[in-house]
């Protein structure tokens, strides 16, 4: 059990971060949270989450540039 408790810390820590940035992108944080909470794979699925939300970002980055491309020859 001992071994397992800084493995339970650093999830709750990850569960915490998933849990707000599922919440602000509108998404259903719950079934990331219960996977982050997860030990062993909790680490696997926060960084799975992280990856998507970073593409997430990127695709909004790019949205943004192709409006105010089209914005700035009408």
């Amino acid at each position: 059990m001992i071994q397992f408790m800084p493995m339970i810390v650093l999830s709750l820590f990850y569960v915490a971060i998933v849990y707000v940035i599922a919440r602000k992108r509108g998404i259903n944080p719950w079934g990331w949270t219960i996977g982050t909470l997860v030990p062993g794979v909790g680490l696997v699925v926060s960084a799975i989450f992280f990856f998507l939300t970073f593409l997430s970002v990127l695709d909004r980055l790019n949205a943004l540039e192709r409006t105010s491309k089209v914005q700035e020859f009408s």
